[in-house]
């Protein structure tokens, strides 16, 4: 009996003694440890996404959600086990882009995110063969591109590259030809040609007639332009407008009173033979858009309808358009009446029929002695009653 009391009262004190041990924290029944340094570790719930550490004094007791898992003191993951007596460089601030979990000692290295969502770290660099390495700043003995520094495109080229086109638009839809040159996606209107640039392809508002063309749409007349050659009428205001033209041929048309679209072409005044191809591939005689509209020289203006008006030229109401007299031609309404003489003295260039109005001057015609503008019979008998006399 004696036997059993003093087992009983050794398994009640071994179990006292046991819950009542507190560990290097202080904490009963807890987890930490201390480390070959001689320094206490807790363990902690770590969370991937965060970065966030939570230490926790009993192991066991510790609730890990979701994205979190239990890094015990003694852990080979665990940073802080013997941090006091071995070194590892690297960024630890736990808000940081490149936060490194395992660093004992911060080195500079603490990264930001660019708008692209890419971590973008310090780094150095040398301005004579301009190479960057990604080392501590106090390893940099070049230029060192700090924190503060990477979100200046002078700075940090590497800034939005990931995402950036090569407009300079972040998630721009903009690309480069084979050409080497940079094209932006736009929208295209069918009736009026106008062309609009869009930054973003997806954040084209397409109107009623439009269409949105991508930079390396086969039908792109831009695209590769610079090292390719489509001859057409690249002006958007002509009538035969050619979008996938690339290279002006002085082909461009002007639309007659018809609404036909006429359109510059090479005539052989030998054959009159007709061919419609570039004004620098035209040997014979080359009618282009400012003579498409005279009929002398375009016999095809307004041919596709009959326009009726004055066809005399000399008349007052002549019009030039008409290709069918009307038998409104009238000659009055501008005439003008005055002294059509050139050597009088109020001759009017612009009198269309002679009044009798003329003036001359005596020195102009010093044979006129009764000054009726003309020389006549009766300036030669006064001529005459006067010859033989004596002037002293």
């Amino acid at each position: 009996m004696k036997h059993l009391l003093a087992l009983a009262v050794g398994i009640i004190f071994l179990s006292f003694s046991s819950h009542s041990q507190a560990d290097c924290a202080g904490v009963e029944g807890g987890s930490a440890l201390i480390d070959d340094c001689g320094d206490c570790h807790q363990a902690y719930v770590y969370n991937f996404i965060t970065h966030a550490v939570t230490f926790v004094d009993v192991a066991d007791d510790a609730v890990v959600g979701t994205n979190e898992t239990l890094v015990l003191p003694d852990n080979p993951g665990n940073p802080y086990w013997n941090a006091a007596c071995t070194s590892v460089p690297g960024c630890t601030d736990v808000t940081a882009c490149n936060f490194n979990y395992m660093a004992t000692e911060d080195d500079g290295t603490c990264g930001v995110s660019d708008d692209c969502g890419e971590c973008q770290a310090p780094y150095c660099y040398n301005p004579i063969t301009h190479e960057v390495s990604y080392v501590g700043e106090l390893d940099c003995s070049d230029i060192w591109v700090g924190s503060s520094m990477l979100s200046n495109p002078a700075m940090n080229p590497y800034w939005n590259a990931t995402c950036i086109d090569c407009a300079g638009v972040v998630d721009g839809s903009a690309l480069i030809d084979d050409c080497g040159d940079c094209h932006q996606a736009y929208v295209y209107n069918f009736i009026t040609h106008a062309v609009t640039f869009v930054d973003v392809a997806d954040d084209a508002v397409v109107g009623t007639n439009e269409t949105l063309v991508l930079p390396d749409n086969p039908g792109n007349p831009y695209w590769n332009a610079a090292c390719s050659s489509v001859p057409g009428c690249t002006d958007v205001t002509a009538c035969n407008f050619n979008y996938l033209a690339t290279e002006d041929d002085g082909t461009c048309g002007v639309s007659d009173d018809c609404g036909e679209c006429q359109a510059p072409y090479c005539y052989n005044p030998i054959t009159h033979e007709v061919s419609y191809v570039g004004e620098l591939d035209c040997s014979d005689i080359w009618v282009g858009s400012s003579m498409l509209s005279n009929p002398a020289m375009n016999p095809y203006w307004n041919s596709s309808c009959e326009i009726l008006g004055c066809t005399y030229e000399h008349a007052c109401n002549y019009a030039a358009a008409a290709n069918t007299d009307n038998g409104s031609c009238e000659w009055d309404s501008c005439e003008l009446q005055g002294c059509t003489y050139e050597d009088a003295t109020n001759y009017n260039p612009n009198a269309t029929s002679d009044d009798g109005t003329c003036i001359y001057d005596a020195e102009a015609c010093p044979a006129d002695f009764d000054g009726d503008g003309a020389v006549a019979t009766n300036d030669l008998l006064i001529f005459l009653s006067s010859f033989g006399e004596a002037c002293f």
